[in-house]
């Protein structure tokens, strides 16, 4: 098995992001949601407070990308509207 050797000199990974600058594709942004990447277009489709995202692109196919601040917050909403459900059974 071939071992690859890394440098001591090189630079430490960066360990944290602002999400506020982060962009992330449309299958992490679902997986960060905990949800399929169709069951997540059902939600950007369905429900106002889903990130819609944005297009890294000015062409027809350019990906749609989504600034991870905002799948966090809704994130937080759908564990809130999680919460509140439990609450009321």
């Amino acid at each position: 098995m071939m071992q690859i050797e890394t440098s001591k000199r090189e630079a430490p990974p960066v360990k944290r992001f602002d999400p506020k600058y982060v962009q992330v594709s449309r299958k992490e942004a679902a997986a960060i949601i905990g949800r399929s990447p169709t069951e997540f277009d059902r939600l950007r489709k369905r429900d106002d407070r889903c990130p819609k995202g944005h297009k890294a692109g000015n062409g027809r196919m350019a990906r749609v990308m989504f600034r991870l601040s905002d799948v966090y917050r809704y994130s937080e909403q759908l564990i809130e509207d999680a919460e509140q459900a439990d609450d009321r059974s």
